[in-house]
């Protein structure tokens, strides 16, 4: 927490040093004055966030708008006018206030679809196209003002005909009755072999309740365990493991005991949360070829390569191979902010090829 702080008070203060130093440090009183006012303002939301007086979604919601829509342009103007001249500042920086704006209002409701492939020699042949439909991090409290968007989900994911759908964790955002008024919609996705799901670090508060919805959508909850596929004598394993990541949010998952009984060289699904998890255990300890997981959302606002979350996780977004075992990081639906930013909502199609 600490170090977050420091890195928000960097942000807000050194772009503030810049400006005064090239604009303000001459100026009458009343402009040097006004110049502080965007970042007090911020500042004051960060306080609101932390004294929870709003509650803690709100405040965080108020807090990170607040940072995008002023630090964010600011530091841009203060960096492009000392190269480029307070005139290109300026530009850049409605420009990117605009995307920010952007991101608020449509951003986090574009929806858009990823397709990637899964090469390895240990498919069976008659699974060899197969094709997994991945969603995950719903967090689907944030569209309580915006149903139509998770229909338009639903009716994108059973336009792909996927074999499988699987959901890789964070239905909600903190309790699972956000889900409810939902339920009739997410009942409606299909696929010919099913749809599993496991658990976010998200979804724990009432967990029976939470386990109860989605059972009543017709997803079968992997905890700790496994489901073989089966096409003909042919079979692949579909894995499935509580949250296991790293602190604040602890580790439920017992990778040793969802693979139990598998034979090793048999083509392995794993659904995992958090990426962290590949590294974590994953590689080292199992042959598990095919890992899928979420947790990250990309940041959220992606430029280029450039992302917060790469700050974070060492895979963040995407494919990730290590000695022919792959690694797949959805950028996910949504988050508790309804922010997006070129890290567009996601559902990822993972096809199967030996």
């Amino acid at each position: 927490m600490i170090g977050y702080l420091l890195m928000i008070t960097a942000i807000l203060l050194v772009p503030d040093i810049m400006i005064w130093h090239q604009y303000l440090s001459h100026a009458p009183l009343a402009w040097q004055v006004s110049g502080t006012i965007p970042t007090l303002t911020v500042f004051a939301t960060l306080i609101i966030a932390l004294t929870r007086i709003l509650g803690m979604s709100r405040g965080m919601l108020l807090f990170f708008s607040s940072f995008l829509l002023i630090a964010v342009p600011k530091m841009v103007f203060a960096l492009v006018a000392w190269a480029l001249g307070w005139p290109c500042g300026l530009a850049v920086a409605l420009l990117t206030m605009g995307l920010v704006i952007f991101g608020f209002i449509k951003g986090w409701r574009t929806l858009v679809v990823r397709e990637v492939c899964c090469h390895s020699a240990d498919l069976p042949s008659a699974f060899d196209g197969y094709r997994i439909l991945q969603i995950s991090d719903l967090h689907i409290g944030t569209f309580a003002t915006h149903p139509e968007f998770i229909s338009e989900m639903v009716e994108t994911a059973n336009s792909l005909n996927a074999d499988l759908i699987v959901f890789t964790g964070d239905l909600v955002n903190v309790l699972p009755q956000e889900a409810e008024p939902f339920l009739p919609t997410l009942s409606k996705l299909h696929a010919k072999d099913g749809i599993y799901s496991i658990l976010g670090n998200h979804d724990y508060e009432d967990l029976p309740l939470l386990l109860r919805y989605e059972q009543e959508t017709g997803w079968e909850v992997l905890k700790n365990e496994h489901r073989l596929l089966t096409r003909g004598d042919q079979s692949i394993a579909l894995i499935g493991v509580e949250h296991v990541g790293n602190p604040p949010f602890g580790t439920r998952g017992r990778l040793m005991d969802a693979i139990k009984g598998l034979p090793d060289g048999m083509f392995k699904v794993l659904l995992t949360h958090d990426p962290t998890h590949w590294r974590l255990e994953v590689l080292d300890k199992t042959d598990i070829q095919l890992t899928l997981s979420g947790h990250t959302h990309a940041g959220q606002i992606k430029i280029g390569p450039f992302s917060p979350a790469r700050g974070v996780y060492k895979e963040w977004h995407g494919t990730y191979t290590d000695h022919g075992r792959m690694l797949h990081v959805s950028a996910g639906i949504a988050g508790r902010l309804p922010f997006r930013l070129f890290a567009w909502p996601e559902i990822n199609m993972i096809k199967l090829e030996s």
